[in-house]
């Protein structure tokens, strides 16, 4: 079995995401949950970040707040780093994890983000390899 090929924030640059308040007495509860999920190998470093909601005018223009934030860890042995195209494509389409085949992973990442509206050039580049080999 090769391990899946993850999606995560790397250090430097910016991402597009969504952002989700949780209030102050669910705050425990949501951060358990998120930890048991996000850090089974622990290939994330756990953070606290300030990101910029869109809720302003432009983009430019929204509210600074405080989140948490997952970064992959640089030097953990799953990281992978910057792959080719190729090399991605390769391991998504030998790669299993725990909630099954690596490309059901990638694909519906991708289609999600279709949905809302997120543009992902590199990764949807990757979903229409996959889709053409599968």
């Amino acid at each position: 079995e090769v391990p899946g090929l993850v999606l995560g924030l790397d250090a430097g640059g910016h991402s597009m995401g969504m952002a989700f308040r949780v209030a102050d007495a669910k705050r425990d509860e949501v951060m358990a949950y998120l930890r048991e999920r996000e850090q089974v190998t622990m290939v994330y470093l756990e953070r606290t970040g300030t990101v910029r909601l869109l809720d302003g005018p432009d983009a430019d223009g929204g509210t600074m707040v405080d989140a948490v934030i997952y970064i992959a860890d640089q030097t953990h042995k799953q990281y992978a780093g910057k792959l080719s195209l190729d090399a991605q494509v390769d391991h998504v389409l030998r790669g299993q994890g725990q909630s099954g085949p690596n490309i059901e992973y990638v694909l519906n990442t991708v289609d999600h983000l279709k949905e809302i509206d997120i543009d992902d050039p590199e990764l949807f580049a990757l979903a229409d390899r996959l889709r053409a080999k599968a």
